[in-house]
């Protein structure tokens, strides 16, 4: 009973857990350094005893990865807090709301941490035994719930954490100009170095969880795309994109597909749907990172159409309005791509490259449009007050300021 099995739990956070807690958030440096080829190497085969030891050790492993970097994600929380102790008490409007976020973070935190412990180390260490030479499918199934668990417990945490952010941000401007610099230097949840970490480590935990999902659905490479067609992921991600662009502007721009071999041939028809065309993909993460920039091409598009359609209004001059905002182009094929960047490198890397290309109004400061929970949006968005019914929640065109830095973070995951 996997809803008992997770109450029973919930009320167990006893000293000697929380110890152990502490005891995980050290273990840093033990933590794995992940590629996709360690994700495909990853397996669950169970057809003999060397198999399923295989599997059971695979098992084990994931679920410690999972653990510590859940701990690791609580001390650094911990840090974010503390950081801001002594000035959350002189801005305390906007300090109150960052620390209980904080601390709404680290419960999460907690609470998920003892998924993973209460297998390896409490009442469900049997979930993790042989029967008969054979990894039970019912024992995999209840530990993939829990992967799963994991997974959905932090569907909003990254919103959680950006809201944070912004009220930290707001918070300096409450503080007496003395308190300001301290502030600045110290306030650990306002450095890019230590958010990007813990949003990689969150990325990872997420993932590890999606994989072994996947591969207890019987899904051969779990989380991994094989021979994909990035065509058809491109298509599919364009097509939500325009969905949410003209549920919220009422227009969404054409967006135009070419294929193309290098930066000289970008009309050329080289890139073509033969599985040798795919490399290895995450395709949950290329999809997000591809909705997330024609999301913001269109946007940028359609700002220009908007001003040259007022423009155009305030003249009196009808034949200059443009009936339709810009064109997107994305552009889809393989670079190669050397070390040392001068074309001498005896390993060269074939690469995906998938450029999105606007006709907006440009960026005014792009180190801002990737930072995280930087956003221009004039309206914040709330998912229950989005909710009407049952129907699906409205995806926004922008928000917490939170699409773009994840969707860089996704592909530099694996370097």
């Amino acid at each position: 009973n996997g809803g008992a099995f997770t109450n029973i739990i919930m009320n167990t956070f006893t000293p000697a857990i929380r110890s152990s807690l502490l005891s995980d958030a050290k273990n840093g440096a033990s933590l794995r350094r992940w590629s996709i080829r360690d994700l495909l190497d990853f397996k669950l085969n169970n057809n003999n005893e060397s198999k399923t030891d295989d599997a059971i050790q695979n098992t084990k492993s994931l679920l410690q990865e999972v653990q510590i970097r859940l701990a690791l994600q609580h001390s650094k929380l911990q840090t974010f807090s503390n950081s801001i102790d002594e000035y959350a008490n002189v801005a305390k409007s906007e300090g109150e709301i960052v620390q209980k976020n904080l601390k709404n973070l680290r419960q999460l935190h907690e609470n998920t941490y003892l998924l993973p412990h209460q297998i390896i180390d409490g009442d469900g260490r049997g979930l993790l035994l042989a029967n008969d030479n054979n990894f039970p499918k019912h024992n995999q199934k209840y530990i993939s719930d829990v992967f799963d668990q994991i997974m959905s417990r932090h569907g909003t945490s990254v919103e959680t954490l950006a809201d944070a952010v912004i009220h930290a941000r707001n918070m300096e401007h409450q503080l007496p100009g003395i308190f300001k610099r301290n502030f600045r230097n110290e306030a650990e949840l306002l450095k890019t170095n230590s958010i990007e970490s813990f949003l990689h480590s969150r990325l990872l935990i997420q993932l590890l969880s999606d994989h072994y999902i996947s591969l207890n659905k019987g899904k051969p490479n779990g989380a991994v795309s094989l021979d994909a067609d990035v065509l058809d992921v491109v298509d599919d991600a364009v097509t939500e994109a325009k969905h949410v662009c003209d549920a919220n502007l009422g227009v969404a721009p054409e967006v135009h597909i070419i294929r193309h071999k290098d930066d000289d041939d970008v009309g050329g028809d080289d890139f073509t749907r033969s599985s040798n065309d795919s490399p290895p993909i995450i395709r949950s993460w290329l999809h997000h990172a591809i909705v997330e920039v024609t999301k913001n091409a269109m946007t940028s598009n359609v700002e220009r159409w908007m001003r040259s359609c007022s423009s155009s209004t305030m003249q009196q001059s009808s034949s200059s309005l443009e009936s339709l905002p810009p064109n997107v182009v994305i552009g889809v094929g393989r670079d190669t791509m050397t070390s040392g960047g001068d074309g001498t490198d005896s390993n060269p890397k074939d690469l995906l490259n998938i450029r999105i290309m606007d006709q907006g109004i440009g960026l005014k400061d792009e180190k801002r449009a990737f930072g995280f929970a930087q956003t221009a949006s004039r309206e914040r968005w709330d998912r229950l007050e989005e909710q009407q019914s049952y129907a699906a929640v409205r995806q926004p065109l922008g928000s917490l300021g939170v699409g773009l830095p994840l969707s860089k973070l996704m592909m530099r995951v694996f370097g």
